[in-house]
């Protein structure tokens, strides 16, 4: 069940990917481990034997590599532009606002105690300039 109490699958697939791209891998893994419910494995253990990272690990890992990619972009690219873009007009729906993506960027950030120094912003302001 979803933390967020939806119901149908779709909508929580939508809700929490994360845990379904989790369940896809350990499931796969444990087919092609040929790995039974019988052998009373944990999902950490499968992990350790195949010498893979977690899921949560390798998203966090792609989304800190694109934010990366995206510092060093040219100001007038689209994906920089639209990262650092506000709406002007319009409104949200009622409830707890959705996260943006440099909200989940700023978090991850946080989790793998990284710190951002001024050197990005002055990056980012050299490639402004030219």
């Amino acid at each position: 069940m979803c933390p967020h109490g939806l119901k149908a699958r779709y909508s929580m697939q939508s809700c929490c990917p994360s845990s379904f791209m989790k369940a896809f891998m350990m499931r796969h893994l444990h087919s092609t481990k040929r790995i039974t419910w019988m052998d009373k494995m944990t999902n950490k253990d499968i992990l350790e034997r195949t010498g893979l990272p977690a899921m949560e690990d390798l998203l966090i890992r792609k989304k800190l590599w694109w934010t990366g990619h995206l510092m060093t972009m040219s100001p007038d690219r689209l994906p920089q532009q639209i990262l650092y873009s506000q709406l002007s007009s319009g409104h949200r729906k009622r409830g707890r606002p959705r996260l943006l993506f440099k909200d989940t960027i700023k978090r991850n950030l946080k989790l793998r105690d990284i710190k951002t120094d001024s050197r990005t912003s002055q990056q980012r302001d050299k490639l402004r300039a030219k």
